[in-house]
This record gives C-alpha cells, sequence and structure tokens, in this order.
C-alpha cells in the first residue's frame, strides 16, 4: 500500500513534486521515488509501504522493461502470478508492480479486467507523453485529480493537491450532498476543479486533451430477470469456496497479517475462513466501548476463543477520543460526518501495533441486505398503500409524539412515495432533510446529485431491496466505507483488505435470488447459514449492532467543548457559510433532549473544522 501523486504542468515544479509526495508519507513509510521531465511537465512521486516484495528492486517509480513506461501504483493486485503467466512476463523481482506494468505495455488499458485486487495507478508513456491514471473496479483505492487550463494533478489524498497554487472554492452541490449523506459521493469533490476519478474508470491525457472511460460497471454483470431457480446447498457450498479463495488471495503478504473481528456476521465470516486456512493462531483485532448499548467486544470475544484466534481488544472512552478529535481532519481531508471515524482510526491504531495488513468484513451489508432500514423501507412502502394518505398522516402524528428516534421517523410520511428510497438512507441516519438543507445554507433551492445517481438504478428492473442495494453498492460502500477505512488504515500505514469485495463474489452474490439475502425477516441469510458452520446459532443470529459511536453521549460530556468552539455563533457569522440561527436552533434542541440531533452538530462541527484547517488555514 501505497501513496502517489504527480502532475502534468508546466506552471508546478520539481519543488512542488516533493511537497505533493511529502504530504502523502504517512501512506508509504517505507521509501520515497520520484520521475520528472522538465520538457513535457510530467511528473510522478511515490511513497511506499513495503508489503510484497520488500527489497528495494521493487521501489517505484517502476520502469518498464524496454523503458517506454513509467509507473506509480497504490494496492495490491492479488492474482498477479496468473496475470503473469497469461502475458508471458519473466519478471525481474516478486512484486505485483512489475507484472502490472509489463501487462499495461503489451495490452495497454485492456489490461485491467486481469486485474483481481485494489489498486490506483499511474503510467507516462514517454515515448507518446501521454499519461494515464486508472482505479479498480468498486474504488477501494481513492485518486483525486485537478484540472484547469493546462494544469493537471492527481494524488492518493485531497491534502496533498492541496499543496499546490491553486484555488480553493466551496463546490456547494457537494456540500449539500454532505450534509444530506454524511459524506461526498461519486466524482464530486468539495472544491470546484477537483474531482474523484470514478470506480472503474481510467483517464487519458495526452495533448492537453483529458478523456474518461469505463473499463468496469457493476450494473452491467447483473443477470436479466427473473432469476433462475438454485439449490440452497449448491450455492451455499460455491458462495463458501468463492469466499475462501478471496480470503486466500488476500493473505499474499511478506509482511504480518491479521483481521478486524467485531463479533458481527461480516467480520466473524472472514475470520472463521482466515483461521481455517491457517495452522497458526491469526491475529484479531477489536475495539469497545465504556458506554452501554454501544460495546460489542464481548461477542468478538467469544468468536475469537471459538475460532481459537490471537485476540486483541481495545476500548474507546470520551477521554482517549479527546486527543484524536481534534486532529480528524488530517485523517480525513475532505468533510466527513460518519461517527465511526473515531473508533476506526483506533483499531487501525492498535493492530498496527502488531501487523502491517488486516482484513476486513466491509461490503457483506451492501450484498447482502444487512442494514436494518431495509426492513423500515418494507413497514413505511406497506403504509404508503392506505388511501388518501388518511392512515400516514395519523401514523405520522403518532410517531411524532414518541421518543426521538421515532420522531425522526415520522418525516419519511410527508414524502411523496416516489422520493421515499432517495431519502430513507438520509432520514434513517439523522441527517439533514433538503428543505433543512436549504434553510442552513441559505440557498434559493437544492440540488442533491444523488437523485441523479437513483433514479439511473430506478430504471431497471429489479426489486425494491435490489435497487438498494445496488445504490449502497455503488454509492454508500465506495463513498464512505471505503473512504472511512482508507483514511483510517492509511494514517496509520496499515493496509486494509476487503475479501468480499472481491469481484467474482461480488458478481456471483449479487445474482442470487432474493430470498438467498432475506428470508422471512432474516437478513444476510447466506451468510449466516454459512457462518452456522462454524459458530454456535445463538452468536449467529443475535441483533445487529454494527459499529456506532455513542456520539450524543460524547458531544454531552467531555467532547461538548465542540459544539461550544466550532458552532459559536461568531464563529458561523464571520465565515458565512451556515445559516447562524439554523445552528443556533439545533444547539439548543439539542441541548435541550433533542439527541437524535447529535450526527447533524457533528456534520456542522466537521465541516467547520475542516474548513478552518484547509481553506482559512486557521486551524483554531
Amino acid at each position: 500500500m501505497c501513496g502517489i501523486a504527480g502532475f502534468i504542468s508546466h506552471r508546478f515544479t520539481r519543488e512542488h513534486l516533493q511537497q505533493i509526495t511529502t504530504a502523502l508519507q504517512h501512506r508509504g513509510p517505507d521509501a520515497a521515488g520520484f520521475f520528472y521531465d522538465s520538457n513535457t511537465g510530467a511528473a510522478l512521486g511515490h511513497r511506499r509501504l513495503s508489503i510484497i516484495d520488500l527489497s528495494e528492486a521493487a521501489n517505484q517509480p517502476f520502469y518498464s522493461h524496454d523503458g517506454r513506461y513509467v509507473m506509480i501504483y497504490n494496492g495490491e493486485v492479488y492474482n498477479y502470478k496468473e496475470v503473469a503467466s497469461k502475458y508471458k512476463i519473466e519478471a525481474r523481482t516478486n512484486s505485483d508492480s512489475e507484472i502490472i506494468l509489463e501487462a499495461y505495455a503489451k495490452a495497454g488499458a485492456e489490461c485491467l479486467n486481469d486485474f483481481n485486487g485494489m489498486f490506483a495507478v499511474a503510467i507516462w508513456d514517454k515515448q507518446n507523453e501521454s499519461l494515464l491514471i486508472a482505479r479498480d473496479r468498486f474504488g477501494k483505492k481513492p485518486l483525486v485529480y485537478y484540472h484547469k487550463g493546462n494544469d493537471f494533478a492527481f494524488a492518493s489524498e485531497l491534502k496533498a493537491l492541496l499543496q499546490l497554487p491553486v484555488e480553493k472554492k466551496i463546490n456547494l452541490t457537494a456540500l449539500q450532498d454532505y450534509f444530506f449523506l454524511e459524506y461526498i459521493p461519486d466524482a464530486k469533490s468539495i472544491l470546484q476543479g477537483f474531482y474523484k476519478l470514478p470506480k472503474g474508470h481510467y483517464l487519458t491525457l495526452k495533448n492537453g486533451v483529458l478523456a474518461v472511460k469505463s473499463y468496469y460497471k457493476f450494473a452491467e454483470k447483473i443477470i436479466d430477470r427473473p432469476l433462475p431457480q438454485r439449490n440452497e446447498a449448491a450455492v451455499l457450498d460455491e458462495f463458501e469456496d468463492l469466499l475462501a479463495s478471496a480470503v486466500k488471495y488476500r493473505q499474499v503478504s511478506d509482511v504480518p497479517i491479521g483481521a478486524f473481528l467485531s463479533g458481527g456476521t461480516d467480520s466473524s465470516l472472514i475470520c472463521a475462513l482466515f483461521q481455517k486456512q491457517n495452522t497458526n493462531p491469526v491475529n484479531t483485532f477489536t475495539i469497545g466501548f465504556d458506554v452501554e448499548g454501544y460495546d460489542e467486544s464481548g461477542y468478538a470475544a467469544q468468536v475469537a476463543q471459538i475460532l481459537h484466534t490471537n485476540h486483541k481488544e481495545t476500548h474507546l472512552t470520551e477521554k482517549s477520543s479527546i486527543a484524536i478529535v481534534d486532529r480528524i481532519v488530517e485523517y480525513y481531508d475532505e468533510p466527513f460526518a460518519a461517527p465511526s471515524t473515531i473508533p476506526s482510526y483506533l483499531v487501525c491504531r492498535e493492530a498496527r501495533k502488531n501487523v502491517t495488513v488486516a482484513m476486513s468484513g466491509d461490503g457483506g451489508d451492501e450484498l447482502f441486505m444487512g442494514y436494518g432500514y431495509y426492513d423500515i423501507y418494507r413497514k413505511i412502502k406497506r403504509l404508503y398503500r392506505m388511501d388518501a394518505g388518511v392512515g400516514r398522516h395519523a401514523i405520522k402524528t403518532f410517531f411524532g409524539l414518541m421518543g426521538s428516534r421515532y420522531t425522526r421517523a415520522s418525516r419519511l410520511f410527508n414524502l411523496p412515495s416516489e422520493n421515499l428510497l432517495t431519502h430513507i438512507w438520509s432520514e434513517q441516519q439523522y441527517m439533514f432533510s433538503e428543505k433543512e438543507i436549504k434553510s442552513l445554507l441559505q440557498l434559493s433551492s437544492t440540488e442533491l446529485s444523488i437523485k441523479e445517481d437513483w433514479a439511473a438504478i430506478d430504471k431497471m428492473p429489479l426489486s425494491d431491496f435490489e435497487k438498494i442495494s445496488l445504490f449502497d453498492i455503488e454509492q454508500y460502500l465506495a463513498y464512505n466505507l471505503f473512504y472511512k477505512m482508507d483514511s483510517a488504515s492509511m494514517a496509520n500505514s496499515l493496509e486494509v483488505r476487503n475479501p468480499y469485495v472481491d469481484y467474482r463474489l461480488m458478481e456471483f452474490s449479487y445474482n442470487l435470488p432474493e430470498h438467498f439475502k432475506i428470508n422471512n425477516g432474516t437478513p444476510k441469510y447466506l451468510m449466516k447459514k454459512l457462518l452456522e458452520r462454524y459458530l454456535p446459532k445463538e452468536l449467529v443470529y443475535r441483533k445487529k449492532w454494527g459499529f456506532p459511536a455513542p456520539l450524543g453521549n460524547w458531544l454531552s460530556g467531555e467532547l461538548s467543548y465542540l459544539i461550544d468552539k466550532w458552532l459559536a455563533p461568531q464563529r458561523i457569522r464571520q465565515q458565512g457559510l451556515l445559516n447562524e440561527k439554523d445552528v443556533a436552533k439545533y444547539v439548543t434542541e439539542f441541548r435541550n433532549g433533542k439527541k437524535y440531533h447529535d450526527k447533524r452538530l457533528w456534520s456542522m462541527i466537521f465541516f467547520q473544522m475542516w474548513y478552518s484547517k484547509y481553506i482559512d488555514g486557521s486551524n483554531s
């Protein structure tokens, strides 16, 4: 795992290359390398975290055997030996980097379809004076670029590009999406002129002409409906074989490796197969909380004992979070309001003390419909069938008289049925509504680009649940979970691998009939049936916890200073982006008992912290 950066520009200098690469040192503390051509303005910088082939021969930039191509690369291609065999590559190293570059030299961008892994790569063609940058199928590895006039630059992280002499102007559409979703989706960035290279795409630049092309679209892998009937036993065996293969692939490493273990279905299944494939106890890591209702570390300990892993547990307290929260924007360099950023960072920090690579269970919920809002949608959709909305109005009124969670849920009954699916996630997560965003940002209208993304999915011949699942895969997984874990792990120089995101497994699982995912009200049905082979049923079928953080408790306790510091009227007024009266209202209501405002407050706090560090430069 590494950090990459570069540019094509006659305005940027060799010193700029040094600066943007140094900004990524945490991603690659083991080595640094540079390529710079003053004639073309082409520059490539690399920071290395050594994982496969630890020798200096595998340092980057990497040069092709014929000397034509120069490459920098972040990620892992797990099947690189198979790729080498396909293209008859005689390797000089044991590095997957060499195989990627030589495959490209032989087949061009077509070779991207051969790679099973996670990657962001940049290749400069010295002969044609052209650049290619590419990203893996599901967007596991980040790649951000800047393009304005004759200047083009790219990097693994936004903060590296902000070292360049470029304008920093807020993208209001991205900001609206952020306050609606808690993250910035799609190819947008929080700043104008900056973009994320879409997952499964590559970009070429030659003679000033930029083109972005797709080489993989997950939605195109969905088979024609109706789905064929499948034998459950056969499906279960095939699923186990594919997942076991994905886990095996992700053990390719020349450094110590472990796995995160929450005790939930996703991570427990990964750890079960991981341990099954090894004779010695594998390293597993979990994090707990000192707040009742949030700590599932006891379940993780039970699973670890049954699987016989070498288990390590860390507990997060309000006081330990204080030491992290003031620096959190250093790790997440774009507005990002998920409260699990703090425990994610800490579990990565603790894992890094023992291993350099860790497996994660991200992807299971998206594939097998494991989130609670699937059930919420099913129940609310049923109520929408009532005539004239009379029943909905009555239920909305009833919900509004109950606790804060139900008060929030009642808002869904105000929505027309066609808007329900686009709002269900935001409302379930207690983020801002469109109306609230319009007021908060003092806009004449709101432009949520996420609606366009949903509209494309909604046209597909899928069930409602399958549409939500596809949306989760295309958006939430790629732009929330992957961004969160990549930022947290690379801040600690830790590589995280995701067996569920093996494209073979993704395509197989999504195309299963729906009853293999939700069966008689049981989510992640097939995963749980497989887990029964390794754990007792009382652990398999326990209530889902997820990975929450006691944010409301924290903001009412030791972290309350964040509200006073970052949402102070004077600061809000001076910045001029948020509505002072709205901010004050949310603060007052939260402190008067409306605890469901916690994520709203956190989203505003994080944005203020981010703005202070990266825009006005005060960071105080």
